[in-house]
């Protein structure tokens, strides 16, 4: 499982100081901050963005930032997770790393390739289905863990369903 990240948005006297995101996957791509400041006074008018909102015409203060990761950020700062925690808010598990989850994958396989040596014979299509189902398993929490949001664990027992033959584990 992995964490959902968490975003924070560090203000000083009402002005951004800083914004950070952790737990923030590696593989993707970090997330742009839009801060709308809808108090525009002493901003000068190019500095301002006018926007229709429902039947109002407003002016705002507008600019995008593209967070720091908290855990390479080079000055002391308040984790968002402890924040989090802090306002009784609940914080995620720290779930298995994907390369955790790679290694657990790979392991299973070697004790399903040993369960069928000790038994010396031939695979059959109930060693095969067995293998596929841990792999598709496998796989499919690899990617959740590494932040495919297109996948749930709920998602995995479907994954299985579509296999014609269903999977059959190998008994010792």
């Amino acid at each position: 499982m992995s964490n959902i990240p968490a975003i924070a948005v560090v203000l000083e006297g009402g002005v951004v100081q800083t914004t950070l995101v952790e737990s923030w996957p590696s593989q993707l791509p970090r997330p742009r901050i839009i801060v709308v400041d809808y108090d525009t006074e002493g901003a000068a008018d190019d500095e301002l963005t006018l926007f229709t909102i429902g039947n109002e015409v407003v002016d705002a203060y507008c600019y995008a930032q593209t967070p720091d990761v908290y855990e390479a950020f080079d000055t002391p700062a308040l984790s968002p997770r402890a924040v989090l925690a802090a306002l009784g808010e609940s914080v995620d598990p720290i779930g298995e790393s994907p390369l955790q989850i790679a290694r657990r994958l790979r392991r299973a396989v070697r004790e399903l390739e040993g369960a069928i040596q000790r038994h010396q014979r031939r695979p059959d299509s109930h060693d095969y289905n067995a293998l596929l189902a841990l792999i598709i398993a496998g796989l499919a929490e690899l990617s959740i863990a590494m932040g495919d949001t297109g996948l749930s664990k709920s998602d995995v027992p479907a994954l299985l369903r579509r296999r014609s033959n269903p999977p059959v584990s190998i008994a010792d």
